[in-house]
């Protein structure tokens, strides 16, 4: 079972470098343990939200600060002109798989699960921003039973921006109160405009917009807000849920989807139990010990969080699957909670300028590159840059993999 690329994990950023070597011609193969962290993900993409010297300076035009980041974060190691290339890619890849992404080439404020207002660079078409809905009046929906959305709280919030709100009581399709099992229930909705007619009694009718909670469908959502606007006749947005994201599970599933198309092949329960790595051949066995070969590994399996990386008794963080060498500005302590917060979120595999890992205290891997939350120098929480680190490390770690795969053929 030899392929040209072995992913590991199921994050954004080994899904886009997945896709990406498919676009090149090569053969992948993805193994990971389960979902990603796409399910606690946000809507829209956030390319850099705030300072990483100021957690509370909201940056307007992210790409303009890149060259005053420092030397070792993601993104300068990435360069500029390719994390333009990343994201212009990725916008037209979410047009194909009908999770369409919009960029204006600044930061808007979307609203976010607790009615905070948060920068972010690429939004979609139903996704509620201050942009849209400041200084008019929303009908904020609750549905009865469901927990896992603060309509209280995002209401106060959102009038501090300028919006009034009235929340308004309805019953969701079904029995089911869960995000996911929401989503199903408007997917598996016959007749979406019978549901939102009998809803139209209790929407105030000074409402200017509806804003209802992110679960109004997984792959059929398009459908159901279209239907919600037509029926009510106005705007119909949503608003981020606490965890697990429905945006966030659609975005994956389209993705995966996506990838199965292009035959890639996937193996989203399996995780790693042994690995032999050498310089032009890496074998992985997965939990069930099965045996996959290939001329590269891309590890983008995610931080501590996801099992990319583990932390020992001493609180010395590891690399799982191939023990590259990892950065740590100081162990982890549970005396020094706020350091040790600041250093999780900061540490990972060490690279070069290619996302090369070391491994053995040797030189850099040729044919093995690094992602996304794996990598260090980086606070996705403090910054707001997750999606965007993603997307622009996955494209330029296959990038460099089709380097490295031509130069093999040359050779």
């Amino acid at each position: 079972m030899k392929t040209d690329a072995i992913i590991i994990g199921t994050e954004l950023d080994g899904l886009i470098a997945a896709i990406r070597l498919r676009e090149h011609g090569y053969s992948v193969r993805m193994i990971g343990n389960g979902g990603g962290s796409l399910h606690y993900a946000p809507e829209g993409i956030h390319v850099l939200g705030f300072s990483p010297r100021n957690d509370e300076e909201i940056i307007c035009e992210p790409l303009a600060i890149i060259s005053q980041l420092d030397q070792s974060h993601p993104y300068r190691k990435v360069g500029i002109d390719q994390i333009r290339n990343a994201l212009d890619w990725f916008v037209n890849i979410s047009g194909e798989i009908h999770q369409k992404i919009t960029i204006s080439g600044h930061n808007e404020l979307a609203v976010s699960a607790t009615g905070l207002s948060i920068p972010v660079y690429g939004t979609s078409e139903h996704q509620a921003t201050v942009g849209k809905i400041g200084g008019k009046t929303a009908a904020l929906v609750r549905f009865r039973g469901y927990r896992d959305f603060p309509v209280e709280l995002v209401a106060i919030e959102l009038g501090k921006t300028g919006t009034k709100t009235e929340i308004v009581d309805v019953v969701a399709p079904g029995d089911a109160v869960e995000n996911a099992a929401l989503a199903k229930a408007f997917d598996e909705l016959e007749e979406t405009d019978s549901y939102f007619t009998a809803l139209k009694d209790s929407i105030p009718s000074y409402a200017d917009v509806m804003l209802f909670p992110a679960v109004m469908g997984l792959s059929n959502f398009h459908r159901t807000l279209a239907s919600a606007e037509r029926v009510l006749g106005m705007p119909c947005l949503e608003v981020p849920t606490l965890p697990p994201s429905v945006p966030g599970m659609r975005l994956e599933r389209a993705l995966t989807n996506y990838l199965r198309n292009g035959t890639a092949s996937l193996h989203s329960c399996s995780g790693i139990s042994g690995s032999s790595f050498e310089t032009d051949r890496i074998v992985v066995w997965d939990d069930m010990g099965r045996q996959y070969e290939a001329s590269l590994v891309i590890v983008s399996n995610g931080g501590v969080l996801m099992g990319g990386l583990d932390v020992d008794s001493y609180g010395v963080v590891h690399e799982t699957s191939f023990g590259f060498k990892t950065y740590q500005s100081e162990p982890l302590k549970p005396t020094t909670v706020g350091r040790s917060l600041n250093a999780l979120h900061i540490t990972g595999v060490e690279t070069d300028d290619a996302l090369r890992p070391q491994r053995n205290g040797s030189g850099f891997c040729r044919n093995a590159f690094v992602t996304g939350r794996t990598l260090p120098h980086w606070n996705p929480a403090m910054e707001c840059s997750t999606e965007g680190v993603c997307v622009a490390t996955g494209w330029a770690a296959a990038e460099n993999a089709h380097e490295y795969l031509e130069s093999l053929n040359v050779a």
